[in-house]
């Protein structure tokens, strides 16, 4: 048993001293990403077909579904274009234009509507009583346009344990107040 007990332990010490010297030999020659320039990286990740954004092109995208008109920094020699490559895509840009400013005169006219819709406050007086669940409150604050998504103001509810503290009552709520404001006023 001694014997047994003795050879697991040398095989492992054996194991343990051959990883350390792979990893202390191997990892000299590899570059961590930390450690490279932005630009190689840049390049690297064109190289293999991706488009590298900046932070202010990401939340452009995220929020609009379109790249923002200023040139993105992507560094890709391998892939330029060829001539007829460059007629085709002249001939889509112009359509895509031609579509970007249709959708643009639409955004204009939802940015305005949505601009008087902020103007217009709306008032609500909410009457809690006995037994009402955190969801009919919530539908009842969407339904009179105090709220946008009773499903959020559910989810915050009961996320920030406002959902349990919730008083009983008649509460004036207005469309401009956030949703810690309206928690804090029903649970005074």
């Amino acid at each position: 048993m001694k014997q047994t007990l003795r050879g697991f332990a040398v095989g492992l010490f054996t194991a343990a001293a051959i990883m350390l010297v792979v990893e202390y030999f191997s990892n000299g020659s590899e570059e961590s990403l930390s450690d490279m320039p932005i630009e190689d990286v840049v390049s690297q990740m064109a190289d293999q077909g991706y488009r590298v954004l900046t932070e202010k092109e990401y939340i452009s995208l995220s929020m609009t579904g379109e790249a923002p008109k200023e040139k993105t920094e992507v560094a890709s020699e391998s892939n330029q274009k060829t001539e007829k490559d460059t007629d085709k895509d002249t001939k889509q840009d112009t359509t895509k234009k031609s579509e970007e400013d249709s959708s643009n005169s639409a955004t204009d006219k939802k940015a305005k509507e949505d601009s008087t819709k902020k103007e217009e406050v709306k008032s609500y007086t909410l009457t809690i009583k006995s037994g009402m669940p955190s969801s009919e409150i919530s539908n009842a604050l969407e339904a009179n346009g105090i709220i946008n998504n009773s499903d959020e103001f559910i989810a915050y509810l009961e996320d920030e344990g406002y959902a349990v503290r919730i008083q009983l009552g008649d509460f004036k709520l207005t469309s401009d107040m956030s949703h810690y404001e309206i928690a804090e006023a029903l649970t005074k």
